[in-house]
């Protein structure tokens, strides 16, 4: 059993991101959760962005969360997502995939759903991201890692990409973890999308295998992550504009 975790913490792909890797549990997640959870652990009124927005249906979920949620979408004005819009909403702002069209110190929350594999200059954007958080505030994503290519898709994003991209922009990367597996992401592709068929992709057919390993050997739920991590179709991850930042950054 030492000797699994020997090597796996010898890996250069595990030391490169094991500060990021949690140790409560090692389900898969998904970004919604995470949010809920955020909402448990805060009174106050939350300002929130939701980055690459589409139809502008995150607004429900936010207002299920809190009545007093401030919310705000911004999207390119050419995405296919944009393109199927039927909700009018003021405060849906178009823009150049860039220039965020927001005050410095803004949002409380940046909430980017399966959004960043689809822009065109995310170092840009990212960085334009941290100039209109507040701070304290986060930046909560998913992201596609080996999800096949879908909607105008450009660039899948590593574990490692997020921490390099998050890191170089300003942001605290405080934690990466695993969303549904690829196996669930190929399968339904594969099968486009069918209903009939929705008992055979809908389960997380990589993530069983590894969940037998972390039972056989005893593993540590922080090195069940990695491996999930490796084998995911969606990455779930949270950074923080810290004050600190904030004071170096001035």
């Amino acid at each position: 059993m030492k000797n699994l975790k020997n090597k796996i913490e010898l890996l250069k792909t595990y030391q490169s991101i094991c500060i990021y890797l949690p140790e409560d549990h090692s389900n898969p997640q998904s970004l919604n959760y995470c949010v809920e959870q955020y909402f448990t652990e805060t009174q106050e009124p939350l300002k929130v962005l939701d980055l690459g927005c589409g139809e502008g249906n995150s607004i429900d979920f936010f207002q299920r969360l809190s009545e007093s949620v401030i919310w705000h979408g911004v999207d390119i004005e050419n995405s296919p997502e944009v393109k199927h819009r039927t909700r009018e909403n003021a405060h849906i702002s178009t823009f150049n995939g860039i220039d965020l069209p927001y005050p410095d110190n803004y949002f409380d929350l940046i909430f980017c759903h399966q959004v960043l594999e689809h822009v065109r200059h995310p170092d840009a954007l990212i960085s334009d991201a941290l100039r209109v958080m507040k701070p304290n505030g986060k930046f909560m994503g998913s992201v596609s890692y080996l999800e096949p290519y879908h909607s105008y898709s450009i660039f899948n994003f590593t574990p490692y990409g997020i921490a390099r991209i998050f890191s170089d922009a300003g942001f605290e990367l405080k934690e990466i973890r695993p969303g549904v597996d690829a196996s669930m992401l190929i399968n339904r592709q594969l099968l486009n999308r069918s209903i009939l068929l929705r008992p055979i992709w809908q389960h997380n057919y990589l993530y069983g295998i590894i969940n037998f390993i972390g039972w056989l050997f005893n593993l540590e739920h922080k090195h069940r992550n990695f491996l999930k991590i490796q084998f995911s179709g969606h990455l779930v991850f949270i950074a923080l504009y810290s004050n600190q930042q904030a004071q170096q950054s001035k």
